[in-house]
């Protein structure tokens, strides 16, 4: 479902952190919220709550595994119908009051409320984890709405997702066309639902998160009331034999775009923290390179996609009419080249923000006074509490221990990390063009 408007604020709430560093390297943001402990529910749900005294404003989010990027065999974007039924089986239309996000390793179920119903918003996260049947009206009514979200993101060259659905399909499942629309078309209710029971509600792999007014106390005690009894037999999905190397690949989406990806370790391995680092810094190289923007809609790096074979970095473009795959893949050699002079005071300086932002809530007051007119502190509040629970979801008990290694690397050991991992004999490139003229 459309979820860009939490995308957006995200990623301008860490462009404002990373500006105010630059601005004063010793500057700390300064904790406004309450953060305990997670807790974890005897089915394994593992519960994290964010407590904004004298906020009146509660926002509940639920991070499962079942992602685009994990999809069987021309099954693409199935878990992302799965994810429209599941919302759509208790909330048929009101988009202000709940809305769901499927991304390549996962997907989150959100309701935003306040605190006179946020114990109704739990009750809805219950029956999505419990499993509300599908019917054959919404699906015939979620498959169109479903679809219009990859011809929407086509004709903005901003296919990121759906490229990683793409490229899942190649490299998990040696597939040549990934028929993300088509796909669609073939799901019936009763496969649908099979899907989603079989793989949604992994319980030691979901994370419940609470974020607004309400004392963690309280949160904890309903959240174990509602959800400690829940039941589900799902697996995550199964590891497949792997095809790497370079693939020309197309799609049925009106849109050309560029995949390339390096194996590199889990989140708990050592050189796992300096990969990270240097997906920040790449990011704000392609972000500013005035080059790259008039070949590509939107270019990111990543260190976060995980998938059940293993762990990737990876670099994704969405290309403009007239830009080559070949021109847009040396525009990111040379930024990569580019890494091995980075200033090392940038590098500290991006090193202490990421670990900052892995245990540390930033100072609520000075966002609010940041913000648009447009936009209101519930959203703000709500996407901290979104960021926090990806990160949670992410690494869990590792995060900590995450944000210690990475406060303690040097700019050596975030150029020694990409030079031996993100080499060109071990890349696999995926390149994707449309099916049809």
């Amino acid at each position: 479902m459309k979820n860009m408007k939490i995308t957006l604020l995200i990623a301008g709430i860490a462009a404002g952190v990373i500006q105010s560093g630059m601005r004063s390297l010793h500057a700390a943001p300064v904790p406004s919220a309450s953060v305990p402990p997670p807790a974890t529910l005897p089915n394994g749900i593992r519960v994290v709550s964010l407590y904004f005294p004298g906020s009146t404003n509660v926002s509940i989010f639920s991070f499962l595994p079942l992602g685009l990027a994990e999809d069987a065999p021309r099954q693409t974007q199935w878990s992302h119908l799965v994810e429209h039924l599941v919302i759509r089986s208790t909330i048929p239309g009101d988009l202000s009051m709940a809305n769901a996000e499927t991304s390549p390793d996962g997907m989150h179920l959100d309701f935003y409320g306040n605190i006179g119903n946020w114990k109704q918003g739990l009750t809805h996260h219950r029956r999505w984890l419990e499993g509300v049947p599908f019917t054959q009206t919404n699906l015939l009514a979620e498959k169109p709405k479903v679809k219009s979200e990859g011809e929407n993101v086509a004709s903005r060259f901003f296919t990121h997702k759906f490229a990683l659905a793409a490229w899942a399909q190649g490299f998990r499942h040696d597939q040549t066309n990934a028929a993300v629309q088509g796909d669609i078309d073939r799901a019936s209710l009763n496969d649908i639902q099979m899907y989603r029971d079989n793989h949604l509600v992994v319980l030691t792999n979901v994370v419940v998160c609470v974020v607004g007014g309400l004392d963690p106390v309280e949160v904890q005690a309903a959240v174990a009331e509602q959800l400690g009894a829940i039941k589900s037999s799902a697996r995550p999905v199964a590891p497949v034999k792997l095809h790497p190397g370079n693939r020309e690949m197309t799609w049925d989406l009106k849109a050309r775009h560029l995949v390339i990806t390096w194996p590199i370790p889990a989140p708990e391995v050592g050189d796992f923290a300096p990969l990270l680092v240097a997906a920040q810094w790449l990011n704000q190289q392609l972000f500013q390179d005035p080059e790259l923007k008039g070949l590509t809609g939107a270019a990111f790096a990543g260190a976060d996609l995980t998938i059940p074979e293993g762990s990737f970095f990876y670099f994704s473009a969405s290309l403009r009419p007239g830009a080559s795959f070949q021109e847009v893949r040396q525009k990111w050699e040379r930024h990569l080249q580019l890494l091995n002079s980075a200033d090392p005071d940038l590098v500290l300086m991006l090193c202490r923000q990421l670990a900052e932002s892995l245990t540390t809530i930033p100072d609520l007051a000075s966002l609010k006074a940041q913000l648009p007119a447009t936009v209101k502190p519930a959203m703000l509040e709500g996407n901290l509490g979104l960021q926090w629970g990806i990160n949670e979801y992410h690494y869990g008990p590792n995060r900590t221990a995450l944000a210690k290694r990475i406060s303690e690397l040097t700019a050596q050991d975030v150029q020694r990390a990409a030079s031996c991992y993100l080499l060109a004999s071990k890349a696999s490139a995926i390149t994707l063009t449309p099916s049809t003229p």
